[in-house]
């Protein structure tokens, strides 16, 4: 009598052995080109700062609004930064801070900043919001307006 069993089922854990190999390998490749949960972060950090960006410049709505009435922060009058509506947003970046986050559709904290001082209420500012030296993740967007007839860099910073 010939037993070819043991001879069949000795091929049958070699293939399953290369199979699991393969298996291996192929989890190790995706798992180290998968992206990490930083990149993940920063990619919605830049949405959120082009979100806000995109907000501040347009013409906010109600297209007149105040800070009791606004719903939709935005600065722009006519293609222009509004002074009125430049004071209206940092009154409320100063007061209530955490509705302008929410108005400006964003969970992350923000500050605006100008390439040349800006004046709000007889006083010169560099820029609007909550800036602090503790960030773990930050994004800058620059967008370019007119502000009193002269071209101006506004850069939303935005980070956790």
């Amino acid at each position: 009598m010939n037993h070819k069993k043991a001879q069949a089922w000795g091929f049958d854990i070699i293939v399953a052995t290369g199979i699991f190999i393969v298996g291996i390998i192929a989890f190790f490749l995706y798992t180290i080109n998968y992206p990490t949960g930083e990149q993940e972060k920063l990619e919605d950090l830049l949405y959120e700062g082009n979100t806000v960006a995109n907000n501040l410049l347009s013409e906010g709505y109600p297209l007149n609004w105040t800070t009791s009435t606004v719903s939709k922060i935005g600065l722009l009058t006519e293609n222009k930064i509004d002074q009125t509506k430049l004071e209206y947003f940092n009154e409320l970046a100063t007061t209530d801070y955490a509705r302008t986050k929410s108005i400006l559709g964003t969970k992350y904290n923000y500050f605006i900043n100008f390439s040349r001082p800006i004046e709000i209420s007889g006083l010169e500012v560099e820029g609007i919001g909550f800036l602090s030296e503790e960030t773990i993740n930050s994004i800058k967007v620059s967008r370019v307006s007119i502000y009193q007839n002269k071209p101006i860099s506004l850069e939303v910073q935005v980070w956790e």
